[in-house]
């Protein structure tokens, strides 16, 4: 037993080094290489961690980061990896912070995999391989470590959970009645609520694909109202676990006229073709290494080796094969070239459905595998040639494709937006940041996510660039302290004066103005949507500015979390029923 146990710990602890040496190589020079989307989630980390380090838990505005203007990023961005991150600041210094969250979202990503891939059938040994070599492909790691799209590569940690959930339910009658299966339903419940909860469209394209499944079981199978029926209870259970952020951001869609990022151009990379798919796949070229618009070499290998030996694989090698060249297909240019033209354009890089194909891929490449070769030490004896091969061509793309790359054209800068003329460099390129450098992600900043849900039309003019109060057209010496969804401006403010505070304004919230004298103001918002207040005959040398939590936040706060608390309950006293 006691062996056991250290043999399973061992199929979590090597992995869970790999992933550790992979991270301490590329920041072994203590650098943190921050490119246009870490710098926009190192931000909404940093305003959690401030908001939490002060006793706030529930973010509304950025006032600490996203240029201190009041941006109202933290309520339609979903948080949950971000509370993860700003716990992390707590322990360990930001930078360190920050390579510790990936190896955290790297593990939690294996693990799902794995215990996925276990429900599955795969024995010990296959699942930690199949889990192994999805969560080292270089498309996979590209995401975590180049380009640091955060939101994204933890929901798609979750995206296993989904598919485990659909597999399920095609299995749970074999007729058209109605039986609720438990399992089932979780399944696809803790899979969507975490995927929402991590990233809005990560969230749109699993439905997507959740629709079209759906729409094939209602065609072909038997089961339609058994379908439907759980899809129904699983959908209602997501919505009231999620709306601790569909809620509020919901709210501020329909209360306010924002910017919204806009879709980029369609271009190869975005939407690969065949020649730029397989270019990518088997990168040598520098302009072509750890690149995301592949599924890496194991996952393509394995759709040939499923070809070669159709005859001997199972039929649910064959589906999976099949599934994910399908899938593979849809996020080609060959279709997106119609399509990204229409709303659909808003998903910016078709290539993010390959995520799916290649956690099915890594599965197929694995039970391949074990329905051609009868001998079990040959076949694990290739389980670990494959995974050293996997390390091994991930170690290669880290090296080749970034790091070197970027210790040879990236800068160290001072990133301070106090400076007279403010370091900007074009969205996507990289900069160095120590420890004691990383604050200064939080300064003056226009890269992508700077301006993201902005009130439209806006002027990013001195005075918000400066965080400086405007009286008679001119802007006073100002001194702006953040505090939890709020400013505090220390100036020599003139008497019976309008002025414009340094912090936009949105419909859908409340504001409370007041100065040192606790006397409150009514405020306006003007063309520019700054805040705007009449001073009295007082004299007034202080103004802090607070946007209010609103009331239908904290109720979806509640109704989410007392939902969590009633299906841990429920599901604690199903389990001692079996028990």
């Amino acid at each position: 037993m006691h062996a056991s146990a250290i043999k399973k710990g061992c199929y979590y602890l090597i992995p869970g080094l790999v992933f550790a040496i992979i991270l301490a190589y590329v920041g072994r020079f203590g650098f943190l290489y921050a490119g246009a989307d870490l710098q926009f989630h190192a931000n909404r980390i940093v305003e959690f961690y401030n908001n939490l380090r002060q006793g706030n838990l529930i973010p509304v505005i950025s006032t600490f980061s996203a240029n201190q203007i009041g941006s109202i990023v933290p309520t339609m961005y979903p948080s949950f990896p971000v509370y993860i991150g700003a716990v992390l600041q707590f322990i360990f210094p930001p930078v360190t912070a920050m390579y510790v969250l990936m190896w955290v979202q790297l593990m939690t990503q294996f693990s799902i995999a794995k215990w996925v891939s276990k429900e599955l059938g795969l024995s010990l040994t296959e699942s930690t391989t199949a889990a192994f070599i999805y969560t080292m492909a270089v498309p996979t790691l590209s995401q975590v470590i180049q380009q640091w799209l955060f939101g994204e590569v933890w929901a798609m940690s979750f995206m296993p959970l989904v598919v485990l959930g659909l597999i399920r339910l095609t299995k749970t009658t074999t007729n058209n009645l109605v039986a609720l299966d438990k399992k089932t339903i979780l399944l696809l419940v803790i899979g969507f609520t975490f995927i929402i909860l991590s990233h809005v469209l990560s969230f749109a394209i699993v439905v997507g694909y959740t629709a079209i499944f759906t729409l094939f079981l209602l065609i072909f199978r038997k089961n339609r109202l058994n379908v439907l029926a759980n899809l129904s209870v699983a959908a209602v259970i997501t919505i009231l676990l999620s709306l601790i952020f569909l809620l509020p951001f919901i709210i501020a869609m329909l209360g306010n006229t924002m910017v919204t990022p806009a879709a980029t151009e369609l271009s190869i990379w975005a939407a690969p073709d065949w020649h730029e798919f397989i270019k990518s796949t088997f990168a040598i070229a520098g302009d072509a290494r750890f690149k995301t618009n592949t599924v890496g070499i194991i996952a393509f290998l394995a759709i040939f080796g499923v070809l070669v030996t159709w005859r001997k694989q199972d039929r649910f090698t064959k589906v999976a094969t099949l599934v994910s060249v399908g899938v593979i297909f849809s996020g080609t240019s060959y279709g997106w070239k119609y399509l990204y033209g229409t709303k659909l354009g808003v998903i910016q890089f078709p290539h993010r459905v390959f995520i799916i194909a290649i956690f099915l891929l890594s599965l197929s490449a694995i039970l391949a595998i074990r329905h051609v070769i009868n001998k079990n030490w040959l076949r694990n004896t290739i389980y670990v040639v494959l995974a050293l091969f996997s390390f091994g061509v991930a170690v290669f793309n880290v090296k080749y494709g970034f790091v070197d790359r970027v210790n040879a054209f990236a800068v160290q800068t001072n990133y301070k937006s106090t400076a007279k003329h403010p370091v900007s460099y074009t969205p996507m390129a990289n900069f160095k940041i120590h420890n004691e450098d990383f604050k200064n992600l939080m300064g003056y900043w226009v890269t992508y996510g700077a301006f993201d849900y902005l009130p439209k039309n806006v002027d990013f003019n001195q005075s918000l660039q400066k965080k400086e109060i405007v009286q008679d057209d001119k802007l006073l010496k100002t001194k702006a302290t953040s505090v939890p969804n709020g400013m505090v401006y220390r100036a020599k403010f003139a008497k019976n004066t309008t002025t414009v505070i340094p912090m936009v304004g949105y419909k859908s919230l409340k504001y409370e103005v007041t100065d040192q004298n606790k006397h409150q103001y009514q405020y306006k918002i003007n063309k520019n949507k700054q805040l705007v207040i009449k001073t009295t005959a007082a004299q007034v040398n202080r103004l802090t500015v607070r946007a209010k939590t609103p009331a239908t936040t904290y109720i979806a706060w509640i109704i989410s979390l007392a939902t969590g608390v009633c299906l841990i309950i429920f599901g604690v006293r199903d389990k001692r029923k079996t028990i």
